[in-house]
């Protein structure tokens, strides 16, 4: 008879131990460290329109959210530089236009156009992004009162209705008069969530204006494909490809198409 020969496990020959991997429910360890002060990145945007900077605290270990995007500098860049883009002008001593910015993220867009047009912008992003962005806003007080604008921040998770009724409850006042966003098309399952996000803020005269840098073609085609059928669409701005892209940043102007408005 053979003696069945013993299997000697793969991990003593090589010297290896092996280690379960930790249960799903347990996030992966670098989400559960503390940042220290050294991770946040200060940034500092001077808009000519402004006497003093924009100053906006990035954690960028912290994920998505807390990261500061090409497509946020262009944006208040070239909207305070634009008048002709807004759906009114800023009349002097009457009300300042009244402005949501989705996808805030550290709110570096939606600070920036609530002192430089002026205007009254609401920062929204995920629950777990609202702090630093009130951080943010608290940082730029000062500057934003001297210029006779505001910022607030909410939650509004895309494609939420009682949340979207919510935020728009609150301005009932006051409506917003445009909606901004920068780089905010990159997840696939995120695109029909903000396009009806999209679809209840946009409306009559109101004007979307999205700064975006391509970066995953079946995404953005999925999003513009989906978009063009209920919003007009133009290209009113192009940054030069930045340095290691293919492609610079685009400004877009998103108007309601008249069935669109009728609902």
């Amino acid at each position: 008879r053979r003696r069945s020969r013993r299997r000697v496990p793969l991990h003593r020959l090589v010297g290896l131990r092996l280690r379960r991997p930790p249960p799903p429910s347990e996030p992966p360890p670098f989400r559960r460290r503390t940042l220290s002060p050294s991770h946040a990145q200060l940034h500092h945007f001077h808009v000519p329109s402004l006497p003093s900077p924009i100053t906006v605290r990035a954690l960028p270990l912290r994920g998505l959210s807390f990261q500061l995007w090409p497509s946020a500098s262009t944006l208040l860049r070239v909207l305070p530089a634009s008048p002709h883009l807004l759906p009114r002008a800023p009349a002097p001593g009457g009300p300042p236009l009244s402005v949501l910015e989705l996808g805030s993220g550290n709110g570096a867009a939606g600070l920036a156009l609530a002192a430089a047009l002026p205007a009254r912008a609401v920062l929204s992003d995920l629950p777990g992004a609202l702090p630093n962005q009130r951080h943010n806003a608290d940082l730029n007080v000062p500057l934003l009162a001297s210029a006779g604008g505001a910022a607030s921040v909410v939650p509004l998770p895309w494609g939420d209705a009682a949340a979207m009724r919510e935020v728009a409850a609150a301005r009932a006042e006051a409506p917003f008069d445009l909606v901004v966003a920068s780089d905010v098309v990159y997840y696939e399952a995120l695109v029909d969530p903000l396009i009806e996000t999209l679809r209840f803020f946009v409306k009559g005269e109101v004007v979307f204006l999205m700064a975006h840098m391509r970066r995953w073609k079946h995404t953005d085609k999925k999003f513009f494909g989906k978009a063009r059928k209920l919003f007009n669409i133009e290209v009113v701005h192009e940054d030069p490809p930045l340095e290691g892209w293919r492609h610079g940043p685009v400004v877009y102007l998103f108007t309601a198409k008249k069935q669109h408005c009728k609902k």
